[in-house]
């Protein structure tokens, strides 16, 4: 019986996986236009990404090649002005790797305290 019971709870988290992912999505969309979030993203956030980005995408997909890669979105999800999760849609094994890596990384406290960003990340090549 047990396993049974642990099937019905990994069924009953998916939702809220979907609901997460909208609504950090929605905080994304919130702050896609605003100057302060823009210059955040130009000084704060996206340096030290694309610093760590290359690695990441090593170890979750090493070698050139770049077929089977996938394309995907993530969403940086802050609360309270501190990094809550990295949230993300994709059941490929490789955007698994490259969003728990990137949920190990240090980023800066965002403008906001309710604070999202939406990165899509192309690995296809295409």
């Amino acid at each position: 019986m047990l396993p049974v019971l642990i099937a019905i709870g990994a069924l009953a988290a998916a939702p809220d996986t979907a609901l997460a992912y909208a609504e950090a999505m929605a905080r994304a969309e919130t702050y896609e236009k605003d100057p302060q979030a823009q210059m955040y993203r130009l000084n704060r956030l996206y340096p030290p990404l694309a610093k760590a980005m290359p690695p990441i995408f090593e170890a979750c997909a090493p070698g050139a090649n770049t077929a089977g890669r996938p394309d995907f979105t993530v969403v940086l999800s802050f609360k309270s002005g501190a990094f809550e999760a990295i949230r993300h849609t994709s059941d490929h094994p490789i955007a698994q790797c490259v969003a728990g890596k990137m949920g190990t990384l240090k980023y800066a406290p965002p403008p906001f305290p309710d604070f999202a960003e939406e990165i899509h990340l192309k690995m296809s090549g295409e």
